[in-house]
This record gives structure tokens, sequence and C-alpha cells, in this order.
């Protein structure tokens, strides 16, 4: 076992060799007669305990033993003194700048027993740091375990995550992403709300080298602007009023893994330079911490806005536009691949099927016409609700009927659908469908759809036989 290092500090030169007399069979032992010669020692020596007398030239004992806490803080500081001088030391005492005092005269085996029982302690106190910093370790990685799994769970109980795509355009896009896949190359997102962009996101995620590591997602707009940057970079204990404890920010709960920024075109401009920093530099400075924290994140971002415009209009940083636009793919929107609108319904069906208990046998043909003559505004995201609504609606065991589609839909479909008819045919159409809708909305009792629709129950009547209405 190596010998413990004494540092033994003395201006008289009889009492160092005195000391060193007492200690060099058990320790290896280095000598000072001032202050000044201790602390170039402590510098070059791993001392573990410092043994100085109290009253020297030039630095006392007790100021020696404060500034050694900065170069090493966790050594066994001993002082000797006179009695005349304890009152002096307790204060030093109970800041923890001493650890324990001998008086003088002292005698070198009650010495060198005091200093085997602190360095005991130290020994002690070593190995208990030890241990906690392997069990924080240990936490760490189970919650990031947890972390991971939790992921997966909910991957497994939402399956909408899954990429359903039948059209060539979502083809062409899948084979740019498979090329980025496996690098840790920043990707930026960029498509319509509702398009899908964190499904891409955890596609990437997923199918790359950290997908073992966690994925965490975060909206850069829906943090209030007062916790922005404990949200983001996260803050030491004390920093702030609330801060009660060491917190982790997204930045360092994705280390190793990915960080998703969703709508990073509505991030706060100062924001947006502290995340350049940590581009740039890839380190974070938590609030309230002195020193800078390495990470190893990749970051892939998302925006339904034209970033290239908000740079122009002062709205987004051109530096951090760069440094995000490295791997930029876009999400066509689902009007513009309506070769996918039949699968993506059929998959959305099933899962609602299923999440509702409920057993629908499909869709009629001219339910499937009228979603696919829809514009979809609102992307994939809007065709699952309305997909939703019908399940909740529809007969089991019966196939969707066209009525049960929403009448905005079903209206617009029919306008689309009849773009080569004359004004007078799409009125009617249009007609006919508000009147199937009231209808429906009623129970099909007839009196009542009318007085919605505001006519009488001859006109609905008249108007149900001039449209073949059952």
């Amino acid at each position: 076992m190596n010998k413990h290092e004494l540092l033994i500090v003395d201006d008289e030169v009889a009492n160092l060799q005195k000391l060193k007399r007492t200690f060099v069979a058990d320790y290896v032992v280095h000598e000072a007669t001032t202050g000044d010669e201790a602390l170039a020692l402590l510098r070059e020596h791993p001392i573990a305990a410092i043994i100085t007398d109290q009253r020297m030239p030039g630095i006392s004992g007790v100021n020696l033993l404060r500034q050694s806490l900065e170069i090493r803080p966790d050594a066994v500081r001993i002082i000797l003194t006179g009695y005349t001088e304890v009152e002096y030391l307790m204060d030093a005492i109970n800041q923890g700048q001493v650890h324990r005092y001998i008086t003088k005269p002292w005698e070198p085996l009650g010495l060198r027993e005091a200093v085997r029982q602190e360095l005991e302690r130290w020994e002690l106190k070593k190995e208990n740091e030890r241990l906690a910093a392997q069990l924080r370790q240990a936490n760490e990685k189970l919650e990031r375990e947890n972390l991971r799994l939790r992921q997966e769970m909910e991957f497994l109980e939402q399956p909408s995550r899954r990429l359903v795509y039948q059209s060539q355009e979502m083809s062409e896009l899948m084979t740019l992403l498979d090329r980025v896949v496996p690098t840790s190359s920043t990707v930026l997102i960029q498509g319509e709300t509702g398009t899908g962009k964190e499904l891409i996101a955890r596609y990437i995620h997923d199918n790359s080298p950290r997908a073992e590591q966690p994925f965490i997602a975060v909206n850069c707009g829906a943090i209030p602007a007062e916790l922005v940057e404990s949200a983001f970079f996260g803050h030491k204990k004390g920093s702030f009023t609330g801060a009660i404890e060491n917190r982790k920010g997204h930045f360092e709960s994705a280390h190793q893994g990915t960080l998703f920024l969703d709508e990073i075109g509505e991030a706060p401009l100062d924001l947006q330079v502290k995340m350049l920093r940590v581009l740039q530099d890839g380190e974070i400075l938590p609030v309230g911490a002195q020193n800078p924290r390495k990470i190893d994140v990749r970051i892939i971002a998302s925006t339904n806005r034209v970033l290239s415009r908000e740079v122009e209009e002062g709205r987004f940083r051109q530096d951090l536009f760069f440094r995000l636009n490295v791997f930029a793919v876009f999400v066509p929107p689902l009007r513009n691949r309506r070769q996918d609108i039949d699968a993506l319904a059929a998959y959305f069906l099933e899962k609602c099927c299923r999440r509702l208990n409920k057993q629908i046998t499909g869709f009629e043909p001219e339910t499937v016409a009228l979603l696919n003559r829809f514009d979809w505004p609102g992307n994939v995201r809007e065709l699952e609700n309305e997909i939703e609504r019908m399940v909740i609606l529809a007969e089991p065991h019966q196939p969707i009927p066209p009525s049960m589609v929403s009448e905005r839909i079903r209206i617009a479909s029919s306008l689309a659908g009849s773009s080569d008819l004359g004004l007078k045919e799409k009125l009617a159409d249009m007609e006919r469908s508000l009147i199937l809708e009231a209808l429906r909305r009623h129970g099909y009792n007839r009196s009542h759809a009318a007085d919605a629709l505001g006519i009488s129950r001859q006109t609905i009547i008249a108007k149900l036989k001039q449209y073949a209405i059952e």
C-alpha cells in the first residue's frame, strides 16, 4: 500500500526535524519553513495531510491552511498552537478551514495518533465519495435506461408513430433520410404543421447508432421565457428562487442521444444565442455553475416556417440557421401526396378500432372518394382526427358511409369533384350535402332537420324527393 504524503511546516529548523522524525517511518514527508514554500509543495505533490505551526513570519498557519483549500481542498489540515491562541482558531475550525489543533508542547505519540485518526477519517470520506459517485453514475444510467424503455413503451402504445406511405414523394424522402441516419449530422426537417415531422425525427434516431440512448423532444415555443435557460441547460441548487436541487436541462438529458428541437423557428432570440454556443463548442453552462460541461448530443430541428425568410426579417439568427441547415429535408403536405391517403386512412381506422374496441369493416367507396378529394390543410394529423370521429359515430360491423364524413369535408370534396359542373349544379350538390348532414345530426327527423336549416317541413320533403334521398 502506498504511503500517504505529509507536509510539515515550521519556521524553526529544530521543530521541523522533530516533526520529521515523528512521521518519517510511516509517511512520505515533505518539509517547508515558510508558507510560500509550503504552497509550492502543495502544487507539486498529492499531499494528504498538512501539519503546520501557527506562528510563522509571513503567512501564518491559519492563513496557509485557508489558501491550501484552493490547491488541496480534501487534505487533512492540522495546526500546532499555544494555549492562548485556541479561541482564535475556533472560527477557522467552525468554517472548515482547520480540522484539528494540537496544543504545544506536543508529544510525538499523541501527534502521530491524531494524524492517524484524521487520515482514517479522510480515507473513509474518500471512499464514501467514491461510492456516492458510483451510485450517482448507476442512478444516471438507470434513469437513462428507464427513459429509453418508457419511450419504447410509448412507441408500442402509440402505433401512429409508424411511417405509413405509398407515394413516390415519401419514398424519395425516405431514401434521403437513410443516407443521414448512420451519421451524427444535424438535420433540419421542414414542412407544414401535421405532416409528421416528429415521426421523421424519431425514425432517424431509432435507426441510428444512438438508438439505445434517449430521444428528447422539446417544443421551443412552449416554454415560459423565464424558465427557458434552466429548461435547456439545467441549474445548480440555490442558483435562483425555487432552485431547491440540481437539475439537468434538455441538452444534458439527451447526452449521447438525440435532442429534437420542435418548432425551432419559435425559439426566442436569447435562446438562439445560447443554442449557437452549444452547437459550436459542444458545451453547456447550467444556471449558477462556474464551469461548462461537455455534452455529446445529435440535434434534429423542425419548423413549419421558412427559416431563410425569418432570417431576412430579423426573427432568426443567420449563424444559427447555417449551423442547423446541415442536412435539410422537406416533408410534403398530404395534398401533394394523395397516394398516401388510402394507406393512412386504413391504418388509422385499424388503430382507432383497436383503441376504441370497436369493429368496423372498412369504408364505403364514396367515403374513400370524399377523403381523397379533400385537401387536408391540417395534413396527416387532421386525417387521423377525422377517422377517429367517424369510428366513434359509425355503426359496428358495417363499413363507414359517406354520411359519416364531416360536413365541411363533404362540401369541399363535392365542389372539388364537380369542377366541370356549372354553378347551378354545384349549388345543388352543396344543398344536398347540407340536407343530409342536418338529417344525420337530428336522427333523420325531417321536422327537426328543417328547423335547423331554417326551412319548412314541406320544403325539406320536396327537396328529399328532388334529390332522391330516401
